[in-house]
């Protein structure tokens, strides 16, 4: 009976093992730099803004000027074939000394100077599902995902979660001292926590000019 129950268990730890890359399909591991270097465009955001309603505050990391290919990354990115057409990617990333802006919500974002300027060490993680590829292809830019009608294009992925987490050092600005958040010159500290799932369909989606509270996910920023 003893002997049955091994060669038993042996067959369907076969079977698992044969059947799973059947449903999975095939992946793969990927340097960082595959999507450090797509998501690098001067003039973005490399991670687009941040915003915390009810904090008041948007951070952009990298602030408006610096790219990811400016920082020290590391990280990887796993690519999964999804045998439906599509390719799925999970991108884990560690930011070291971002440079980071952080901007009061309640003027006129992002015309109005930052209240903060500082570095910032991070961490990003996101699946990605890109809706037409093959393994090899170029890791979506976040940018393209989050805001095709930007680029004026259709639709070319999806994202089934984002995660970042980061705390740095830098100083209030003039502006701050202007909106009552610090003096200018004072050193100060901040953190972001955010773990963001796909938008719902029933909520809001306005100009984040306009009412930041429309915008999906919400984090949460802390300045002191």
């Amino acid at each position: 009976m003893k002997k049955t129950k091994i060669i038993l268990l042996a067959t369907v730890g076969i079977c698992i093992f044969c059947f799973l890359p059947s449903v999975l399909g095939t992946a793969n591991v990927r340097p960082i730099t595959d999507f450090t270097d797509t998501n690098s465009i001067p003039g973005l955001p490399p991670l687009a803004a941040w915003v915390s309603g009810e904090d008041n505050l948007i951070m952009v990391p990298h602030g408006f000027f610096e790219t990811l290919a400016d920082c020290n990354c590391e990280g990887s990115v796993l690519e999964r074939d999804l045998k439906d057409g599509r390719i799925l990617y999970q991108v884990n990333l560690h930011v070291k000394g971002a440079t980071t802006w952080v901007f009061w919500a309640g003027g006129n974002f992002p015309l109005d100077p930052p209240v903060f300027i500082g570095e910032m060490d991070y961490y990003f993680s996101a699946i990605l599902i890109a809706y037409e590829g093959n393994l090899g292809d170029p890791v979506p830019t976040l940018w393209m995902i989050w805001f095709p009608e930007i680029f004026g294009i259709d639709p070319i992925g999806e994202y089934g979660m984002t995660h970042l987490t980061g705390s740095g050092t830098g100083t209030f600005t003039a502006f701050a001292e202007v909106v009552g958040l610090g003096s200018e010159g004072e050193t100060a500290n901040v953190k972001i926590d955010q773990i963001g799932l796909p938008r719902p369909e029933d909520h809001p989606q306005i100009d984040p000019l306009i009412d930041p509270d429309s915008m999906w996910p919400v984090e949460h920023i802390l300045l002191y």
